[in-house]
């Protein structure tokens, strides 16, 4: 996990992750977007969940990866501050409102498939399902 240094969600903690760039798959896009934010190489991905986000500008699908096999010591990048945390210790309050519901799933190897929608403010959820697979 690290802390958003700009962009979309600044301020929050948040996974490793981004836009998929042409000719990648979601695999190959996940393990650049670690890379890039963190300098750690993942090997091993698994896809764990898909999330479907719908805000005030723009609706995004997210593909979860979960990583166990990496290589390289986490440094900071200009968009991200990358920080280690024991489960039990995880800040949801720092985080997406979403994060709560779908991310202990996750954490407990359990796969998700969920959807959420925010009000105006794009911090309120206003409608939501989480729904392990």
């Amino acid at each position: 996990m690290g802390i958003k240094k700009r962009g979309f969600g600044c301020g929050k903690i948040n996974g490793f992750g981004g836009k998929i760039e042409q000719g990648e798959t979601n695999e190959e896009a996940a393990k650049r977007e670690l890379l890039e934010e963190s300098s750690v190489t993942g090997e091993g991905l698994k896809r764990v969940g898909f999330l479907k986000f719908f805000m005030t500008h723009i609706i995004m699908n997210v593909h979860v990866y979960t990583c166990y096999e990496f290589s390289g010591e986490c440094e900071e990048s200009d968009e991200m501050k990358p920080m280690w945390v024991n489960v039990a210790d995880i800040d949801y309050d720092k985080m997406w409102s979403d994060d709560r519901f779908w991310l202990p799933l996750v954490l407990k190897g359990k796969c998700v498939l969920a959807r959420y929608e925010y009000e105006s403010d794009d911090e309120t959820i206003a409608d939501g399902e989480t729904t392990e697979q």
